[in-house]
């Protein structure tokens, strides 16, 4: 078995409309919701393996303040630059590649492939995973290479309204 925790990014902030998408920061909420959210998840014993960001300054922040928040080393959060704007397929291919030695792989990104992912890994409909969502994933598999034709069961989905 193995866990996949996928993660969107917090709200981010559209005050400087020159500055392009990749570079958008956090918003005050966005930083508070993630604070919120790492928080629950440590509550909750959530402690992931692995860490795979978007390299986007809005997911990698989120990444950033979950992790600090689970006592995650934050050397070992990888960025991904196949995260952003990725397709579910290229997010399904990204996954199978990950070392089979992870259990819980928790990935930050962005929607809407991220819900559409999660719609994909597992039965239960989802129509929108909001910001700074979090939505995991027990798959009945032994190796990441098996996540595209792998079905799973929800773990848990935590949002910011739930918690903050």
């Amino acid at each position: 078995m193995k866990t996949l925790i996928i993660v969107r990014h917090g709200k981010s902030s559209w005050a400087y409309p020159d500055l392009e998408d990749f570079y958008r920061p956090l918003k005050p909420r966005g930083i508070n919701d993630a604070f919120a959210i790492g928080e629950e998840l440590l509550q909750q014993d959530v402690f992931p393996d692995l860490i795979l960001s978007s390299p986007a300054i809005r997911a990698m922040n989120t990444a950033i303040i979950i992790a600090r928040k689970l006592d995650f080393p934050l050397q070992r959060i990888r960025a991904n630059e196949g995260i952003y704007e990725a397709s579910t397929y290229q997010l399904l291919q990204l996954i199978g590649n990950v070392e089979n030695t992870i259990e819980t792989l928790m990935i930050f990104g962005h929607n809407p492939s991220f819900t559409s992912l999660i719609n994909q890994l597992q039965n239960e409909s989802l129509y929108n995973l909001p910001t700074c969502g979090v939505f995991a994933i027990e798959l009945p598999i032994n190796a990441w290479s098996e996540v595209v034709s792998s079905k799973g069961t929800k773990l848990f989905s935590l949002f910011p309204k739930e918690v903050v």
